[in-house]
Protein backbone atom coordinates (compact mmCIF):
# COMPACT_ATOMS: atom_id res chain seq x y z
CA UNK A 1 0.00 0.00 0.00
CA UNK A 2 2.97 2.19 0.93
CA UNK A 3 4.91 1.62 -2.12
CA UNK A 4 1.86 2.02 -4.42
CA UNK A 5 1.50 5.63 -2.73
CA UNK A 6 5.00 6.45 -3.08
CA UNK A 7 4.71 5.81 -6.75
CA UNK A 8 1.45 7.72 -7.25
CA UNK A 9 3.03 10.62 -5.80
CA UNK A 10 6.13 10.27 -7.68
CA UNK A 11 4.47 9.63 -11.20
CA UNK A 12 2.14 12.93 -10.27
CA UNK A 13 5.59 15.14 -9.17
CA UNK A 14 7.21 13.99 -12.17
CA UNK A 15 3.82 14.94 -14.26
CA UNK A 16 4.16 18.60 -12.78
CA UNK A 17 8.07 18.61 -13.79
CA UNK A 18 7.18 17.72 -17.37
CA UNK A 19 4.67 20.10 -18.08
CA UNK A 20 6.22 23.09 -15.70
CA UNK A 21 9.72 22.93 -18.09
CA UNK A 22 7.50 22.71 -21.17
CA UNK A 23 6.24 26.05 -20.66
CA UNK A 24 9.52 27.59 -19.00
CA UNK A 25 11.34 26.31 -22.65
CA UNK A 26 8.52 27.63 -24.46
CA UNK A 27 8.51 31.00 -22.65
CA UNK A 28 12.58 31.87 -21.79
CA UNK A 29 13.53 30.08 -25.64
CA UNK A 30 10.78 30.75 -28.10
CA UNK A 31 9.20 33.87 -26.76
CA UNK A 32 5.90 32.83 -26.86
CA UNK A 33 3.55 32.30 -24.29
CA UNK A 34 3.11 29.24 -22.11
CA UNK A 35 1.43 26.23 -23.67
CA UNK A 36 -0.29 24.71 -20.43
CA UNK A 37 -1.04 28.12 -18.37
CA UNK A 38 -4.63 29.74 -18.35
CA UNK A 39 -4.57 33.28 -19.45
CA UNK A 40 -6.48 36.36 -17.44
CA UNK A 41 -7.79 38.59 -20.57
CA UNK A 42 -7.66 41.76 -18.63
CA UNK A 43 -3.96 41.30 -18.19
CA UNK A 44 -0.92 39.12 -20.02
CA UNK A 45 -0.96 37.34 -17.06
CA UNK A 46 -0.92 33.39 -17.47
CA UNK A 47 -1.39 30.64 -14.21
CA UNK A 48 -0.30 27.16 -14.41
CA UNK A 49 -0.78 24.15 -11.28
CA UNK A 50 1.73 26.04 -8.84
CA UNK A 51 3.32 28.14 -11.19
CA UNK A 52 2.66 31.44 -13.14
CA UNK A 53 3.98 33.95 -16.13
CA UNK A 54 3.71 37.97 -16.37
CA UNK A 55 4.45 37.43 -20.19
CA UNK A 56 4.29 40.12 -23.19
CA UNK A 57 6.28 41.88 -25.99
CA UNK A 58 7.61 44.99 -24.70
CA UNK A 59 5.89 48.16 -26.02
CA UNK A 60 8.81 50.24 -27.46
CA UNK A 61 11.40 47.94 -27.94
CA UNK A 62 9.51 44.75 -28.67
CA UNK A 63 11.65 42.14 -27.35
CA UNK A 64 9.51 39.47 -25.11
CA UNK A 65 9.94 40.14 -21.68
CA UNK A 66 8.41 37.65 -18.78
CA UNK A 67 8.60 37.24 -14.89
CA UNK A 68 8.26 33.75 -13.49
CA UNK A 69 6.78 33.07 -10.11
CA UNK A 70 6.21 29.19 -8.81
CA UNK A 71 3.98 29.44 -5.53
CA UNK A 72 3.96 32.92 -5.94
CA UNK A 73 7.79 33.73 -5.12
CA UNK A 74 9.31 35.62 -8.22
CA UNK A 75 12.00 33.12 -9.83
CA UNK A 76 13.09 34.78 -13.00
CA UNK A 77 12.45 38.37 -14.32
CA UNK A 78 13.61 40.23 -17.69
CA UNK A 79 11.33 43.20 -17.53
CA UNK A 80 13.19 46.13 -18.07
CA UNK A 81 12.47 49.87 -17.13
Amino acid sequence: MRRKALKTILIVLLLWLSIFFVDWFTVSCFEHAPIFCVKDDEWNHYTGVGYSYDAYHHPINGRFEYCLYVFGIDIKSTFTN
